[in-house]
């Protein structure tokens, strides 16, 4: 009879599923805009080198960089990376879990 207390993330899926939404595009775009950033200082460059090297706006450097806001197109996204000398690797799926993984960061069980 004892009943599992519902979570406050269970609440809010409930209440406001448009907030969690909003939060998880979120998420998704700080998670892209701190890698770019990352990459970016780890060449040295300001702002503005990418923004020369690219042929984009400095306004559009800044926008690839925000934690918040649209998801960027991804040939901005590749134009960005290829001036930084990074790459872009993917993962497809069906589920949330798989979101993100940085391979870089698993262990080998071998």
């Amino acid at each position: 009879m004892n009943k599992k207390p519902i979570s406050f993330r269970e609440q809010m899926k409930l209440a406001r599923p448009d907030v969690v939404e909003r939060q998880k595009r979120n998420r998704c775009k700080s998670d892209i805009a701190m890698n770019l950033r990352a990459l970016r200082d780890a060449m040295g460059m300001t702002q503005a080198d990418v923004a020369n090297a690219t042929g984009m706006s400095n306004h559009l450097i800044a926008q690839l960089e925000a934690l918040a806001g649209s998801i960027p197109d991804i040939k901005d996204l590749q134009l960005y990376v290829d001036v930084c000398g990074g790459d872009i690797n993917a993962v497809i799926s069906s589920t949330d879990d798989d979101r993100f993984v940085n391979k870089s960061d698993t262990t080998s069980t071998d």
